[in-house]
């Protein structure tokens, strides 16, 4: 197609779209928004858990060690990556608005890394994980009995309930996830309702559960 006018040039009808900077600005301030929201949500406990907790008398939810550690982890490389951002940040807005951003993250760190009982918590999740371990010993009486009774082991949780009724029982707090067994043994593992923590015990050795 010619230029119908040769002194002016043609426009192009295709039309260029640019990010500006302060769209980047906007971008980079609401990145660290998702994490806030996620970690705050997490670190403040469950209202319904807790109802359910308080009426079974489980005791409250724990959670583990490992997740206030990756807490405190990606709280210093969202806080510090903010921080910097607002160093490099040519624009005055900008820069306060990252460093404010900064401020409730390193907060995030600040509550895990010094209000935290860490101490108590690794005592709360062993004392649930040992109740564990007693509704997987008294499984094992009854696996024992059934064995010399029948010449097999019970591989029905409901008539493993059922049997374990006039014994010691199984402890409500207590839920059994698996159970597996084969012509010479079993096994089974259990979690308390509020504890982070699976045990497992096999028929021929023992719990998994560390004394130490």
């Amino acid at each position: 197609m010619t230029n119908k006018n040769p002194g002016h040039p043609e426009k192009r009808s295709d039309v260029s779209y640019t990010v500006s900077k302060k769209n980047i600005g906007t971008i980079i301030v609401c990145l660290p928004i998702p994490f806030l929201i996620a970690v705050i949500s997490l670190l403040m406990p469950d209202p319904f858990m807790s109802i359910t907790h308080a009426a079974s008398e489980c005791g409250d939810k724990v959670r583990s060690v490992e997740f206030y550690q990756q807490v405190s982890l990606y709280s210093l490389i969202v806080g510090f990556s903010l921080f910097f951002s607002g160093i490099l940040a040519d624009k005055k807005k900008l820069k306060t608005g990252l460093w404010a951003l900064a401020f409730p993250v390193f907060a995030v760190w600040g509550y895990v890394n010094y209000m935290v009982n860490f101490e108590q918590i690794h005592k709360t999740i062993f004392t649930y994980n040992v109740q564990a371990e007693s509704a997987l010993a008294n499984i094992a009486e009854g696996q024992e009995r059934y064995k010399s009774e029948h010449g097999t082991y019970l591989s029905d949780l409901n008539k493993m309930y059922s049997h374990l009724a006039g014994a010691h029982g199984v402890d409500p707090c207590v839920r059994i996830l698996e159970l597996k067994v084969t012509d010479d043994s079993w096994s089974a593992t259990a979690q308390h309702m509020s504890s982070p923590d699976k045990i497992y015990w096999d028929g021929k050795s023992g719990s998994t559960l560390k004394k130490g």
